[in-house]
């Protein structure tokens, strides 16, 4: 038996269409620069210490409630297998 009469199935499970272009082109980090830079808009020094400082301004609070949230368990943990 010849296996020239049968035609084998090619894989169709890559067609080569890009789902999600891997290029780094959208990465802050990549090939692509600083997201600042790449859309066109300059940040000043102080500009970017001032956004710095209102994100951890922002962030303080909700990081101290989840600490003290880790610690209410611990002293719960603590209380209940004491």
């Amino acid at each position: 038996m010849r296996m020239t009469s049968k035609k084998r199935k090619k894989d169709d499970w890559d067609d080569g269409r890009v789902i999600a272009p891997m290029d780094g082109v959208q990465s802050p980090f990549g090939r692509g620069g600083r997201k600042d830079k790449a859309n066109g808009v300059e940040v000043t020094k102080k500009e970017r210490r001032a956004i710095v400082k209102a994100f951890f301004c922002i962030m303080l609070p909700r990081l101290l409630v989840v600490l003290l949230a880790f610690g209410l368990v611990a002293l719960l943990m603590y209380l209940w297998l004491s």
